[in-house]
């Protein structure tokens, strides 16, 4: 019998949950932020939410789970690496808050 996949998790082509990365992980390749956007009908609202404030432990997919969206009070969010941090460590201009 299968377990049900836990849609915040990632798994590889056995089907093994693949371990995702946590906030201390996150902090420590120089993240400081993940952007996050409301899917609820007609809002659409996004914001950056700093990863300082989170436990270390917590998987970054968890960060929106308590997040409830400051526009509409909804709580279908979706969350994403802040590409502008991602474009900035491409380029090689390391962190870029603190």
């Amino acid at each position: 019998m299968s377990h049900p996949r836990n849609p915040r998790r990632a798994y590889d082509a056995d089907g093994s949950e693949t371990p995702p990365v946590t906030v201390g992980q996150g902090l420590a390749d120089g993240y400081r932020t993940l952007m996050v956007y409301c899917e609820a009908h007609n809002c659409g609202h996004g914001a950056e939410v700093p990863l300082k404030d989170r436990p270390p432990h917590l998987p970054v997919p968890d960060v929106t789970s308590k997040l409830r969206c400051s526009q509409c009070g909804g709580r279908r969010i979706r969350m994403m690496v802040n590409v502008t941090e991602l474009y900035a460590r491409a380029h090689g201009a390391g962190s870029t808050g603190g």
